[in-house]
């Protein structure tokens, strides 16, 4: 059956998530930029040092982000609208616990967090700079957790524009204040820190309208503290945030190797490296974004075919943009050097060749974090965290001990070939572990269609009518559910088309026969914003007769065991359950 929604609602959330991805990027690498810039290579290697607690921090956020908005698309699209937002509170709560947590103790060990990170008060500048930059990080936790939260959680809320503007308006704002507090004031590592600080309670605030709008599902309730919960969705978001821990390790080995065998140099040559790679990788993470709603969405409703659909859109789209990345710092490379402060000498050379190197191993890192991704969706942890390991890991760290034994000259090499060799090994481990993409039995899933044509929804029934006595249903269940087909179809392409255009109209139903023997229909259709279920629905005519199709499905509506409608991507969805 022909699929009308799925690149239609790719591409209307593909296209903002990407332009906030080229913003995280550019966010992330401007204080790089403007610190390189104002203080050389001490100041890249500053912001070298302190990664490993950006890592750490995104490792909670992202987990939490990711765990707990895959439940909430699940949750919604199985229609529990009230365990949903219980979902988000709880999550939010023990997320912000975590993150005050984290922000206390960081300061009160902050010495020996420096002593950890690589750098002691007799590295002089270089101590200064760190402790300026890691100071304010460390306080503003609690802002990167929430910003975090909130723009996955809106995502998955059919708001993916308002998280779009959000995170380009925080920013914008970031690099602006980058500009203006290092290079202008010069503030040095503190004013980058501080900019993205600013930049995060910013994004919050424009994320706020979200939580707290009238047509939206997303809000802040009331919920009883549940860590547990919590804690649970993040094992399950781990394997998509695991990655920041295995870089944390990777990176804090690195620059204590790179101190000691070579010099700031080295430091700041992979600080640009680390920084210059957001602007490829976030490509593919920000796809993964878009893929994510729609994944764990469609494995709610057990449509396999949409979900293969999804995955094929984020490799051709994600791809294209990786690559068209890849090539232009490819050519540019001593350019890319050049915006970092690396201007020329040992640092523009190795800085240049380190930076193809990563290029050429790209490619490979893109396919593995949009599959890590899908994975991930789909609530298969397993083969999510197997990718992350391999590459962050498994391979990487052999690799970085092989290639440092060889010397800071060959140590550059680790990037193309851990992504070379984790991709096919991950492959094979898959081929030889895998297992049935969808546990839920297939045969208890039927689709259907109806393009806009009256007499199309009466062979529709049959068939419905034939899959539900298949599996058992009640002559009552059967009414009931022939009845929905046909009066919320007359009433998509009566009301919602208000009667043109209705040969546009298309209507994808999908029938579940659920194990405990209800039966679970969801309904979409690319009419404009129309609710069947709206309470006009339930009133008499004007002439003081009776509307019938009003009636008809006033009858559904207390009949049904359940239903919830939302407009997902400017489609609508509705789910009935009999």
């Amino acid at each position: 059956m022909a699929d009308r929604f799925t690149a239609k609602i790719f591409r209307r959330l593909w296209i903002p998530t990407i332009v906030s991805s080229v913003g995280w990027a550019l966010s992330d690498i401007t204080d790089a930029v403007v610190v390189g810039q104002r203080m050389g290579s001490v100041g890249l290697a500053a912001i070298s040092l302190i990664l490993p607690v950006y890592m750490i921090n995104c490792a909670f956020a992202h987990g939490f982000g990711i765990g707990g908005s895959v439940r909430y698309s699940k949750l919604l699209s199985d229609g529990k609208v009230k365990d949903a937002v219980s979902n988000f509170n709880r999550v939010t709560q023990t997320a912000l616990g975590v993150s005050a947590l984290t922000a206390v103790l960081g300061n009160i060990f902050m010495e020996e967090l420096l002593r950890v990170l690589g750098t002691v008060p007799a590295d002089g500048a270089l101590y200064s700079a760190t402790k300026s930059y890691l100071r304010i990080l460390v306080t503003a936790t609690p802002l990167f957790y929430l910003s975090n939260l909130l723009n996955y959680y809106l995502r998955n809320d059919d708001n993916g524009k308002l998280a779009g503007i959000g995170s380009v308006a925080g920013n914008l704002l970031d690099i602006a204040l980058n500009v203006l507090f290092v290079l202008a004031l010069g503030m040095g590592t503190a004013g980058a820190a501080l900019s993205t600080a600013i930049g995060q309670a910013a994004a919050i605030l424009v994320y706020l309208p979200g939580i707290f709008g009238k047509h939206n599902v997303l809000r802040i309730k009331k919920t009883a503290f549940a860590p547990g919960y919590a804690f649970c969705a993040f094992s399950e978001g781990f394997a998509g945030s695991a990655q920041y821990l295995f870089s944390l390790i990777f990176i804090t080995l690195s620059n204590n190797y790179l101190i000691r065998a070579g010099n700031e140099t080295s430091v700041a040559v992979f600080d640009m490296l680390q920084n210059a790679a957001y602007l490829i990788l976030y490509l593919y993470e920000g796809t993964v974004r878009t893929m994510q709603p729609l994944v764990s969405a469609y494995h709610g409703e057990h449509w396999g075919a949409g979900k293969r659909s999804v995955l094929r859109l984020s490799f051709a789209y994600g791809g294209a943009a990786g690559m068209a990345m890849t090539f232009v710092i490819a050519v540019f490379a001593r350019q890319v050097c050049a915006l970092f402060g690396l201007w020329d000498g040992e640092a523009a050379v190795t800085g240049a060749f380190a930076l193809r190197l990563f290029c050429a191993g790209s490619v490979f890192a893109g396919a593995s974090v949009l599959a890590a991704g899908y994975f991930q969706s789909c609530g298969r942890e397993r083969e999510s965290f197997i990718i992350a390991a391999l590459r962050g890991c498994v391979v990487l760290l052999p690799a970085a001990i092989i290639f440092a034994l060889r010397g800071v000259g060959v140590f550059w090499w680790l990037f193309p070939v851990t992504e070379a060799v984790s991709l096919p090994i991950w492959m094979l481990a898959a081929k030889f572990y895998g297992r049935a993409e969808e546990a839920f039995d297939p045969s208890r899933i039927w689709h259907g269609s109806v393009r806009g044509k009256n007499e199309e929804i009466a062979a529709i029934n049959e068939r419905a009518a034939a899959f539900c006595e298949m599996w058992k249903a009640g002559k009552k269940q059967i009414f009931y559910v022939t009845m929905i087909i046909e009066e919320l179809c007359l009433a998509i392409m009566q009301k919602g088309f208000c009667g043109t255009n209705v040969s546009d109209c298309y209507i994808k139903i999908t029938i579940v026969a659920e194990t405990d023997g209800t039966f679970t229909l969801r309904i979409r259709d690319n009419a404009a914003s129309f609710n069947p279920f709206a309470p006009h629905t339930n009133k008499a005519r004007e002439d003081g007769g009776f509307d019938m199709d009003a009636t008809g499905i006033s009858v559904i509506k207390h009949k049904a065991k359940d239903s919830f409608y939302r407009q997902y991507g400017g489609f609508n969805s509705l789910i009935v359950k009999i």
